[in-house]
């Protein structure tokens, strides 16, 4: 697998800001698992959160033996509406500290319009509605409380249109745009949020998506490295795009023009809310 020289961490720092409890949605495999393990690590606790209850337990189960950590596993299916409100809602008994929005993937090689409308439309509630939802919900406990994290789990294909990905290109499209602005309007707020442009990676989606195509996997990226990656970044930068695909020597230079643009735009609207409010 590829991988990435990943920048200094401090655990401490990090459990301090973000714990003691974090909300993983889509943490039964992959990625979402690797961020179980990595926070569990730092004895930071977890709401889990997929539609399989059984792997959330034993995920959950063996995280709370390794680590002693608690854990709260959550049943629910994403590309139902209102589902991130929901999260919130369950959660209100718990000082959480982290939200992770992880769910939303797309196999690749599907026609816009060879499949149902309603199959776009459910993968539009999960990667909009719903990331909408739980981030304002958690975002608000966030600011009442005066500290907190954010990490959207977006994807390099949300950089541009992809054909036969086109809703999950468009959706992704949405969360890095999403992430970035309100990396800008929480500034000083102490209330952090990144968004990943992740990669390709050689998580059991991936290979139940490409089993028998034979797929060269060690041209993926280990989701733990990504998953250490973007911890690393939160409070750091408002996107991190992991390189990868025809362009990826142009990702290094992608993201700094996006930040630096988007720090622009962040001036200008500081400049023309005070002249509106003035």
């Amino acid at each position: 697998m590829r991988k990435i020289d990943l920048p200094p961490f401090d655990r401490a720092a990090f459990t301090e800001k973000y714990g003691p409890w974090a909300i993983i949605a889509g943490a039964s495999e992959g990625t979402g698992a690797c961020y179980a393990e990595q926070l569990a690590a730092m004895g930071i606790h977890l709401v889990l959160v997929s539609r399989r209850h059984e792997a959330l337990d034993a995920l959950g189960q063996r995280l709370a033996t390794e680590h002693g950590i608690e854990y709260r596993a959550i049943t629910a299916d994403l590309t139902e509406q209102g589902a991130g409100s929901r999260l919130v809602e369950a959660t209100a008994d718990l000082d959480i500290g982290l939200y992770i929005s992880n769910a939303g993937a797309d196999g690749a090689g599907n026609s816009f319009f060879g499949e149902p409308a309603d199959r776009s439309l459910r993968l539009l509630t999960m990667n909009a509605a719903n990331v909408l939802e739980a981030v304002h919900g958690f975002g608000n406990r966030f600011l009442k409380r005066g500290k907190g994290g954010v990490v959207v789990m977006s994807s390099g294909a949300g950089l541009g249109g992809q054909p036969w990905l086109v809703m999950y290109s468009a959706t992704k499209a949405f969360e890095l745009n999403f992430v970035e602005s309100l990396w800008a309007e929480l500034e000083g707020q102490n209330v952090d949020i990144v968004g990943i442009a992740a990669p390709i990676m050689d998580t059991p989606t991936l290979r139940r998506a490409t089993e028998g195509l034979g797929m060269d996997y060690s041209m993926a990226y280990d989701p733990a490295d990504v998953c250490a990656l973007a911890l690393a970044s939160l409070g750091k930068e408002p996107l991190v795009i992991v390189p990868d695909g025809p362009d990826e020597e142009k990702i290094p230079q992608i993201q700094a023009d996006r930040k630096t643009r988007l720090v622009a735009l962040a001036e200008w609207g500081k400049a023309y809310t005070a002249a509106a409010n003035g």
